[in-house]
């Protein structure tokens, strides 16, 4: 899956991708 991310929405994408490491382990 691609993610788009904007210069300000830099730290919400980490976060989300950081969740998603996460569950998958």
């Amino acid at each position: 899956m691609q993610v788009l991310v904007r210069d300000n929405n830099v730290d919400q994408a980490l976060r989300a991708l950081k969740k998603k490491m996460q569950r998958e382990g």
